[in-house]
């Protein structure tokens, strides 16, 4: 089971290991980079083709972090997308979003996430 350490702006720490950029984390404990925005930050658009990616790992849930500040947000193709499919989506701060994913996980759902780690 994956597992949260911390994030602070800029950085998250997955399972002991830092993470200096934005992170997409699949239901399998795989934590891949998330592609895309300024320098090794994803953009503050969280696109459909992401959401696809994540949904095809057969999450029962998908939270999206929207940066420290929840500047970043889910593009109105992938809300379409996600309520076309009928998934369960938790969209907020990346704190509250951190909360949200080690409490799923600890109760042992199925959780797709992207975490956007700045403003």
């Amino acid at each position: 089971m994956v597992r949260i350490d911390s994030l602070s702006f800029g950085s998250i720490v997955i399972d002991g290991k830092k993470y200096r950029h934005d992170v997409i984390i699949y239901p399998s404990g795989m934590v891949k980079r998330r592609k895309g925005g300024f320098l090794m930050f994803g953009g503050h658009n969280i696109r459909k083709d992401e959401i696809e990616e994540l949904y095809n790992s057969n999450p029962e849930v998908i939270i999206i972090g929207t940066g420290t500040s929840g500047k970043a947000k889910l593009s109105e193709e992938g809300k379409s997308f996600l309520k076309d499919k009928g998934l369960e989506v938790f969209e907020a701060s990346s704190y509250e979003a951190v909360k949200k994913f080690n409490e799923l996980t600890s109760l042992g759902k199925k959780v797709g996430a992207i975490f956007h780690v700045t403003c």
